[in-house]
């Protein structure tokens, strides 16, 4: 009985045995079966196995038989069969050998369980064949002289750093000159652009007429427009008469400058009509004829230009005056 029952142990053994083994498949190739000494060659390995199978995967050192060289190895790379039956393994290796030779690579093998059962089966593959031949040399011909290094031309990329140090330096030495000289004869560096003062009356008219051009009445900003044409007159008078009329009333400003030699009575009408037109708009909310705003600009204008023609005649005796003191 116990013979029997051994007997029937084996075949189930067996045939198990068999039956994993149909579903498995080692393969392993070269990309060439010949090739020059120092090139090189691909090989793959790679199985497939039943799913949820356990490979124990070959190791393969840095030489295969002491002369074929191992430069290069993938990772062992994993996919399974659309149905996910098959689990396919494969690893890529790369060759040389420096030998000239006929190499026989020898079989990989792999050991595969399928669990729960704990036997292990080995399968391996076919030994590959390598032929590493050198170079032929007709001996018979004469010995060539050994050719020189190759003429590469220089690309651009290669003299940029030479055209910038060139530029560079010739910035440096047109310094260094620009500097002794400007040394020797005690001069500055460099010269600044002498900034232009404008008198009162030029920065006055010069405003007046961005605030023309403007149009802010014409577009409804009323306010805005007497506004600024009242910031203009009042800072004018506060350059040329030397009163703090940005901080007064209208009623301030005229005051200050009633008693005034140099402003015609005149000038004196155009101002307060200036004055009081903007602070009935800004403060009693008025709304002005447009006439009574072109009114307030011209009267601007002329009062600017009614108060410098004692400057200028002022400046021109002072001129004339002069010769006469130095003689």
């Amino acid at each position: 009985m116990r013979k029997n029952i051994f007997i029937s142990l084996i075949i189930v053994v067996f045939l198990a045995q068999k039956v994993l083994s149909q579903d498995i498949n080692v393969v392993t190739r070269l990309d060439t079966n010949a090739m020059l000494i120092g090139d090189q060659v691909r090989l793959n390995i790679g199985i497939s196995v039943p799913a949820k199978s356990l490979v124990t995967w070959p190791l393969i050192g840095d030489t295969i038989l002491g002369h074929i060289l191992v430069l290069n190895r993938t990772k062992i790379d994993s996919a399974f069969s659309p149905d996910r039956k098959i689990l396919k393994l494969n690893q890529k290796f790369l060759l040389t050998s420096f030998d000239s030779g006929f190499y026989a690579i020898p079989p990989v093998r792999f050991y595969i369980q399928q669990p729960p059962d704990t036997v292990k089966i080995a399968r391996q593959s076919e030994p590959l064949f390598l032929n590493v031949h050198s170079v032929h040399v007709d001996t018979t011909l004469a010995i060539k002289p050994i050719k020189g290094p190759i003429k590469i031309p220089i690309s651009f990329r290669e003299m940029l750093p030479w055209i910038i140090g060139g530029v560079l330096v010739i910035a440096l030495v047109s310094f260094i000159i620009y500097y002794l000289r400007k040394r020797k004869k005690a001069e500055p560096l460099f010269r600044l652009k002498p900034r232009i003062s404008l008198l009162p009356h030029e920065t006055a008219l010069m405003e007046l007429e961005k605030l023309r051009i403007k149009k802010l009445w014409q577009s409804g900003k009323i306010k805005e427009y007497h506004t600024e044409l009242t910031e203009i007159i009042r800072k004018y008078i506060q350059e040329r008469f030397g009163i703090m009329a940005m901080e007064m009333t209208s009623e301030e400003i005229m005051e200050s400058l009633k008693d005034n030699m140099e402003i015609s009575k005149g000038a004196l009408d155009k101002l307060l009509q200036i004055l009081l037109l903007a602070d009935l708009v800004k403060f009693a909310k008025a709304q002005p004829l447009p006439s009574q705003h072109e009114l307030s600009l011209e009267n601007a204008i002329a009062f600017v230009k009614d108060t410098i023609l004692r400057i200028v005649e002022q400046k021109e005796v002072t001129e004339l005056k002069e010769p006469a003191m130095i003689n």
